[in-house]
């Protein structure tokens, strides 16, 4: 097990000293080289923790530990790796140590998904702006598009009738006019009776004539007729 003492003695020209071991008498030799930190030489009165090794029937000290100059983080790690074996084998050391992998294997996957997360958000976010810049990209296409077919199209002309264009027009509608009255006037002709050929009598009513010809005649030209009660121009229309 470890023990702890101080430098007694140390001669730097040779690279070995000795150390005063507490509540025993006997000094304990010590080499430079079996030293961490070699870069700083030993002091003499600096405390160390080391162990005691037999080294070709003589007792030296090993795993040296300087106590004044090494933390204590790197002085309970020594004390782990060379402390008694018993304490590894024992329930409590090994529930001790399968709960701490458990603790390091949770943390070691709790980073994992959080970086893998992270590397998704990263993706969804770009996809996002990419997305944004390609329908910014249409819509500037699209006004583009529009804006070429209004330059190359330009304003349409107001177009307009000449002078002799509006005589034609009105000439064309009187023509058409006096058309219609002509048809108007021959449809009058074929569908009235003729003046000659009745004449009124003070006869009114439907019973009292012999044809719808003759019905027609006393509507237009009689007065006081009453054979055509819904005034349509159709005269005793049940009877004919």
């Amino acid at each position: 097990m470890f023990q702890e003492g101080k430098i007694k003695t140390f001669h730097e020209e040779r690279g070995f000293g000795f150390i005063q071991i507490e509540g025993q008498s006997k000094d304990l030799f010590f080499h430079v080289a079996d030293f961490p930190n070699k870069n700083i030489p030993p002091r003499i009165g600096e405390k160390l923790k080391f162990l005691i090794v037999e080294d070709n029937g003589k007792f030296k000290a090993d795993h040296i530990a300087r106590l004044d100059i090494k933390s204590k983080v790197a002085v309970e790690q020594n004390d782990d790796q060379y402390e008694d074996p018993e304490i590894h084998t024992s329930p409590h050391y090994e529930k001790a140590k399968s709960s701490t992998t458990s603790k390091i294997i949770t943390l070691s996957g709790l980073f994992v998904i959080l970086t893998l997360a992270g590397l998704v958000y990263n993706q969804y976010q770009s996809y996002q702006i990419q997305k944004q810049q390609k329908l910014e990209e249409l819509i500037l296409e699209q006004q583009r598009i529009v804006a070429e077919q209004r330059a190359a199209q330009g304003d349409l002309p107001i177009q307009g009738l000449s002078e002799q264009g509006r005589k034609n027009l009105e000439n064309h509608g009187t023509d058409l006019r006096s058309q219609v009255n002509s048809v108007n006037l021959k449809t009058s002709e074929m569908t009235s009776p003729s003046v000659s050929q009745f004449k009124c009598d003070g006869r009114e009513h439907c019973s009292q004539m012999s044809s719808y010809e003759e019905a027609l005649f006393f509507i237009r030209n009689c007065a006081n007729t009453k054979m055509d009660g819904d005034g349509d121009g159709i005269p005793c229309e049940s009877q004919f």
